[in-house]
């Protein structure tokens, strides 16, 4: 289950792109880079509304904040 209410939105992917989750109309809600080296989601949802209390935004929040931390140990202290 998404929070989306978009007028547009993803169709077909590109080569190298794994759908991640599906609207039940089809429109692709997320996906991601199937051999990206390090975190990658590109997600069609609204954080704003009511994120706190969705664990799956919090799921989201939670894995971008681990990634940009883990990039930004390496990048200054490796």
């Amino acid at each position: 289950m998404v929070n989306s209410l978009h007028q547009q939105g993803v169709k077909q992917l590109g080569h190298g792109l794994v759908a991640e989750a599906i609207a039940p109309d089809g429109l692709i809600e997320a996906f991601r880079l199937a051999d990206a080296p390090s975190f990658n989601l590109a997600v069609q949802w609204h954080p704003e509304w009511q994120y706190a209390d969705n664990p799956l935004s919090m799921a989201i929040f939670n894995a971008f904040a681990a990634a940009s931390q883990a990039h930004y140990q390496h990048k200054h202290f490796a």
